[in-house]
């Protein structure tokens, strides 16, 4: 009977992620930040106000991510995922039996690599970006309810998130053009610098959303919890603003962090 119980929540789960994401597709960018933002603010006030099994949670640890993008126009070229590191403040309370609503902000960064490749090795672009993600999600325990008992729990849960790009530094190594070499190579020069948003002469979209997956490892105590968490996020808003359909870039971003949690009872 449990067993079942536990399925049902799944299946009701994944109904509910998917009417988000159809919902959220047929409406503008700035509707989705603003709708985002307005649920999880009001989904925190309810939980901090009713107390309903509220739980709030802080982790950090470390990210990798990568862009994906249609590179057929440059030969020898490829983007390469880079590590970096993140933290999420979250607050989660019960809504029903063992299923849950989550939000709250996360710190990350959303680090990759450019490079060029074959005859032109050595040519490269690393990017350090920093984020501020605001998820929303719905999820349940499928082993315990650290709410009702103590010991080991796992809980799934996905959903939308929406993020706000803060800042990008690049660091690269170019070959220096006229300065060809006899043996028909270049010298290379290391530059690095900030991009300017406010300029944003690239036409980058600060502001993007898409799907989020979370799975999380703890052992409950009486007011406390301490987890492991793994966190993935699917962008699907382009990174560029004048991009052809077919050459989207998005960003798909990966974490893995310890963390703590309280339990208000």
């Amino acid at each position: 009977m449990i067993y079942l119980i536990k399925v049902n929540n799944v299946v009701f789960l994944l109904k509910i992620i998917y009417l988000l994401k159809n919902y959220f597709k047929n409406i503008s960018m700035k509707e989705k930040l603003s709708k985002i933002l307005c649920i999880s603010l009001f989904s925190i006030g309810s939980g901090v106000m009713g107390q309903n099994k509220l739980k709030v949670s802080l982790d950090a640890g470390y990210t990798y991510s990568i862009l994906k993008s249609d590179l057929s126009n440059l030969i020898d070229s490829r983007y390469r995922g880079r590590y970096g590191f993140g933290v999420n403040l979250s607050g989660e309370y019960m809504i029903w039996k063992s299923l849950f609503v989550s939000t709250g902000i996360s710190f990350q960064q959303k680090n990759y690599k450019f490079e060029r490749t074959g005859n032109r090795d050595g040519w490269y672009t690393n990017y350090h970006n920093d984020f501020l993600s605001f998820p929303l999600l719905i999820g349940g325990y499928i082993l315990n309810n650290p709410h009702e008992s103590e010991g080991v729990w796992i809980k799934v849960a996905g959903g939308m998130y929406t993020d706000y790009w803060l800042s990008m530094k690049r660091e690269g190594r170019y070959p220096v053009f006229n300065e060809l070499q006899e043996d028909g190579t270049f010298n290379y020069t290391e530059v690095s610098d900030t991009y300017d948003f406010k300029e944003n002469e690239n036409q980058i979209n600060r502001l993007g959303y898409g799907l989020t997956g979370q799975a999380q490892l703890g052992y409950s105590l009486k007011n406390f919890d301490i987890y492991g968490s793994y966190n993935y996020q699917y962008g699907l808003s382009d990174i560029n603003k004048e991009n052809a359909k077919n050459h989207k870039s998005t960003l798909q971003s990966y974490m893995i962090s310890l963390g703590v949690s309280y339990k208000f009872k």
